[in-house]
């Protein structure tokens, strides 16, 4: 097994997953995301840097995800602070929901708020 290199018995499945080439396998409890640890057996999985990847992850490796609405971010114009980032739309206080694009605010945790809330 790739993942746990104990002997897979000939007597058991296995999982060939091939955009790994058919020369690897797992055990099926041992195909799981890279970044995760999902269970990949009978999902969609992407193949990247020589791991498997869950869908959430992969698309996450492409484009950042916001953290108000925990959809991908397929424009270029975002906010980003402190490595998370947000919509436009979505970069706003919690409170009060004022757009906060050019304003001050205080990030707790993954809140933000208006320096008024």
């Amino acid at each position: 097994c790739e993942a746990c290199k104990q002997a897979l018995s000939g007597d058991l499945p296995v999982v060939y997953a091939e955009r790994a080439g058919y020369g690897r396998q797992w055990h099926p409890a041992c195909f799981v995301c890279c970044r995760c640890s999902q269970p990949l057996v009978d999902l969609i999985y992407f193949w990247k840097s020589g791991a498997a990847w869950c869908g959430r992850h992969y698309c996450e490796s492409l484009r950042p995800r916001c953290a108000g609405c925990d959809e991908l971010i397929f424009s270029e114009d975002y906010q980003q602070v402190e490595g998370r980032a947000w919509h436009k739309k979505h970069f706003a206080c919690l409170e009060c929901e004022t757009l906060l694009s050019g304003k001050p605010f205080a990030l707790d945790g993954a809140s933000l708020l208006c320096t008024t809330c």
